[in-house]
């Protein structure tokens, strides 16, 4: 495998400056605002004629048409059938900025850069592991195949705000926002009401979810796909468990024991019951990838969620050794994220190398 590509340079970069920008908020708040920027500089100036999938191609097409579009024509849906925000966004976006492209991918990528980098400084109590998370979990190559997508998630992430502060109108209005973006981020509707759940039930409230799904699977999807897929099958395969059900559900378990969630602790024990639901709507990825990206909703919780389970809760004499072996964990999940992120930038098929910048 070849270490030695834009990504993972911007990766050796980022873990280098926090060896000397550790230490109290004010640091931490420089530290996140300088990440943000060397991964905006990789995902905002890229090439977007030539870099990444989507990016290239249909969303490349949808505002190359924007300039035979009429405002009319857009708003009922005369054009292309989409999610009304973004066509909003797309003709606003040609018709403001001249019909250039680059700069339309690069103000979208500095949005997103900037509401993620907010969300970590705010949520996360180790902005470190949070960005090797990021990478390694597929967030950050998938924010650059989906610029929709994107959009949407990082609005939900915005309303992670409201859930906490028990806001329910803007909460509700936030998330209308992203459904108007992408019709899936409707998944996230309930999460207002499941991330305040009593963290007590959470196992209980898991393993029947996990108990209903096998046995109503097939009924389930049936019903949901109904209402965004016409005239459209999804068959299953003769399977229930996946390999990354099995990290997945395997992650919320072992965090659990090792760090039990509390009514106190409500930005851990919130996180922790979006990865586990996360986990139960990624059961259903053997029918279509679609519903991956419906579980990565939640999943992009996991960027803050798993540096809470290495930070012990308490700082007596005897979970000393105990937090050494917490640091070991987390230096070695922290290695594999990097390995998997090098892993996914340099397939064929993710289309991000060669990399060029526009000017280029």
């Amino acid at each position: 495998m070849n270490f030695f590509n834009i990504y993972m340079l911007m990766a050796a970069a980022i873990l280098l400056m926090a060896l000397f920008m550790r230490g109290n908020v004010p640091q931490n708040k420089k530290f996140v605002i300088w990440s943000c920027l060397i991964m905006f500089v990789v995902y905002g100036l890229r090439d977007a004629y030539s870099i990444g999938g989507d990016s290239s191609s249909s969303y490349l097409h949808q505002f190359q048409r924007m300039e035979t579009t009429t405002w009319s024509n857009l708003l009922n849906g005369q054009e292309f059938n989409d999610n009304l925000m973004w066509q909003i966004t797309v003709k606003l976006g040609f018709d403001l900025l001249g019909g250039d492209y680059q700069l339309f991918i690069s103000l979208i990528s500095s949005l997103v850069m900037l509401i993620f980098g907010r969300f970590i400084f705010r949520y996360s109590v180790n902005p470190v592991q949070s960005f090797v998370y990021y990478w390694g979990l597929w967030f950050f190559t998938f924010n650059i195949n989906s610029l929709k997508q994107s959009i949407a998630m990082s609005l939900i992430l915005l309303a992670f705000d409201s859930i906490l502060e028990r806001r329910l109108i803007r909460y509700l209005i936030v998330v209308s926002l992203a459904v108007m973006f992408h019709f899936p981020a409707i998944v996230f509707t309930p999460a207002y009401w499941l991330g305040r759940l009593n963290p007590k039930r959470y196992l209980v409230l898991l393993a029947a979810a996990f108990v209903v799904v096998y046995f109503f699977r097939d009924q389930i999807v049936e019903y949901v796909t109904q209402f965004y897929y016409e005239d459209r099958e999804f068959a299953g395969e003769d399977r229930f468990w996946t390999g990354k059900v099995i990290v997945m559900l395997s992650l919320v378990l072992i965090a659990y024991f090792l760090r039990r969630p509390s009514k106190e602790d409500v930005v851990y024990a919130a996180s922790m019951q979006f990865v586990a639901i996360a986990t139960v709507i990624q059961l259903f990825s053997v029918y279509n990838n679609v519903f991956e990206r419906l579980a990565d909703y939640y999943f992009q919780f996991s960027v803050i969620f798993v540096p809470f389970v290495f930070v012990p809760k308490t700082q007596e004499r005897r979970e000393i050794m105990k937090a050494d072996l917490f640091k070991i964990g987390a230096y070695v999940l922290c290695a594999l994220c990097l390995y998997r992120f090098n892993d996914i930038v340099t397939r064929a098929s993710s289309k991000l190398l060669p990399y060029q910048f526009f000017f280029q």
